[in-house]
């Protein structure tokens, strides 16, 4: 059984003695109709008018946390340590195999988000998960080996090292300032325009300042708000459909790999009793979302002890993704 071990020295949560199930036909893909009984038994679906399942959902079989491990914290001398404690889910997003994303209709993409907050509004209300993570990744670079359109939700016991550094920046920002970082980047990036790629009443893409990736992009609300999951305004998902599927449209035109994470706030009231005032996430942090295309370079070359270099700086992506005809 896996577990999740401390590396005192960099402060990462790492999971070892993870084992990696293969699949024994990769002629037949387990996510297509007829095949569910190549998959463990489905969590949720959503069907059509003639019963057949539309989004399907169902624990991963290469699982990297599971709900029946137990939630004890051990030591080995110095070290931490913990059981693979949360949960590792699979939504395959439509029943059609060679579908890419930029071919999903507006209603597709909707019917899929709102699946996506169902599924972390679900996992949310155990309490022993710290962080609920909803990622897609598309093709061999980004680490995806099944080409039938699916995403991961991942439920955690502990915050992704991505994520902590978000809310640290977020939090100090808002003690320093009693403003929102996300709220303040938007405002500066709408107002620059040069790193902007599309726009519409509710959201904001744009090619972050200090991009990772060639063409990486987000897009997060004008609006402040902590949980993308608490969304129920028909308008605002609506806005967020139109915009993810416009940007999908322009990326897709620009590379065959990419990985499409969610971001939203964690699932217990962040608190540092050294600071004054109200340290809650849902003054400082700012639901988004995050895109990163995948090329050779950034996914073969890149280790964690190296600085993410890339030759193209942000304001030239963001003009050629504007270019795209869609």
């Amino acid at each position: 059984m896996p577990e999740i071990r401390r590396d005192p020295i960099s402060g990462n949560w790492v999971v070892v003695g993870y084992k990696y199930i293969s699949i024994d036909n990769r002629a037949i893909c387990p996510f297509c109709p007829g095949n569910e009984d190549l998959t463990p038994p489905t969590i949720r679906e959503v069907k059509d008018e003639t019963g057949s399942w539309r989004i399907r959902c169902f624990p991963s079989r290469n699982f990297l946390f599971v709900i029946e491990a137990s939630e004890e914290k051990r030591a080995e001398g110095l070290y931490d340590k913990m059981s693979n404690l949360g949960a590792h889910e699979i939504i395959v997003e439509t029943p059609e195999h060679a579908k890419i994303f930029s071919n999903f209709t507006e209603k597709e993409v909707e019917l899929l988000f709102r699946f996506y907050q169902e599924r972390v509004f679900d996992l949310k209300r155990d309490k022993r998960f710290r962080y609920i993570q909803v990622f897609k990744n598309y093709g061999e670079l980004a680490g995806s080996y099944i080409f039938h359109p699916h995403s991961h939700v991942l439920a955690t016991p502990i915050l992704p090292q991505r994520i902590e550094h978000e809310l640290k920046n977020a939090k100090e920002h808002y003690m320093r300032k009693e403003r929102c970082l996300f709220c303040d980047v938007l405002r500066q990036e709408v107002r620059d325009k040069k790193r902007v790629v599309i726009q519409n009443v509710h959201f904001v893409a744009f090619c972050p300042f200090a991009s990772r990736f060639p063409f990486e992009t987000w897009i997060v609300p004008k609006q402040h708000k902590d949980s993308f999951e608490d969304i129920n305004e028909e308008e605002v998902v609506s806005s967020f459909t139109q915009i993810l599927l416009n940007t999908m449209k322009r990326i897709e035109k620009l590379t065959n790999a990419y990985t499409i994470v969610y971001h939203t706030s964690p699932n217990f009231v962040y608190t540092n009793p050294l600071a004054e005032g109200d340290s809650s996430p849902s003054n400082y942090f700012h639901w988004h979302v995050e895109i990163m295309p995948r090329d050779f370079r950034s996914s073969k070359y890149k280790r964690e002890d190296e600085f993410y270099v890339t030759a193209l700086l942000p304001e030239e992506a963001a003009a050629i993704l504007r270019a795209q005809k869609v």
